[in-house]
């Protein structure tokens, strides 16, 4: 089933974002696990990957997931929007509505215990809850009955020094928050 999603994705003309793909940026990671991270879009490298997160972005992400102890076969990873958008361009609600039902059908049928969403856009996006990043991040919320975690994006943190951004500390311990909800959930499950 996710493979015909993906499929699906790939062709999609939906909204004017599929003029700019190079190559279909969906997911990576393991579709089994049950710790999904949702970013915002795809950028320039992913486009030209079709992969999300290879870029500056997802070197930060990487060792993000390597100071918390988690690799690519505990998480999923995906986008919210999953055609290429400019750096700096503001995500238009037309372009999240289309892509919305990618979404919430990946969230479907991989049922995760805990997403992890990164930045506003899919924070907001998953929770409906209109407040900033800054507000939102380090509080579980919920998507159905599936727990949320929001924190900064990696790609702010990059623009922000990296590990040595004053958020990064945030970061890390955001992700550790959905852990300890990942573990508690594996509990009543």
């Amino acid at each position: 089933m996710l493979d015909k999603l993906r499929q699906t994705a790939a062709s999609c003309t939906g909204c004017d974002l599929y003029k700019g793909r190079i190559n279909p940026v969906f997911d990576k990671g393991n579709s089994e696990a049950k710790i999904m991270i949702c970013g915002m879009v795809p950028a320039r490298d992913e486009n030209l990957a079709g992969v999300p997160f290879v870029g500056r972005a997802g070197k930060l992400l990487d060792i993000i997931l390597d100071e918390v102890n988690l690799t690519y076969n505990d998480v999923y990873i995906t986008n919210l929007v999953k055609c290429f958008v400019a750096a700096g361009k503001s995500l238009s609600k037309k372009w999240i509505d289309s892509c919305r039902p990618f979404l919430a059908e990946q969230i479907r049928l991989l049922n995760p215990y805990v997403i992890i969403t990164l930045g506003a856009d899919a924070s907001q996006d998953l929770t409906d809850v209109d407040l900033p990043i800054g507000k939102l991040r380090g509080k579980i919320l919920y998507y159905k009955d599936i727990m949320i975690v929001p924190t900064y994006h990696p790609s702010y943190l990059a623009r922000k020094g990296g590990i040595e951004s004053m958020d990064y500390p945030k970061v890390i311990h955001d992700f550790k928050i959905a852990i300890e909800c990942y573990k508690e959930k594996i509990k009543w499950a």
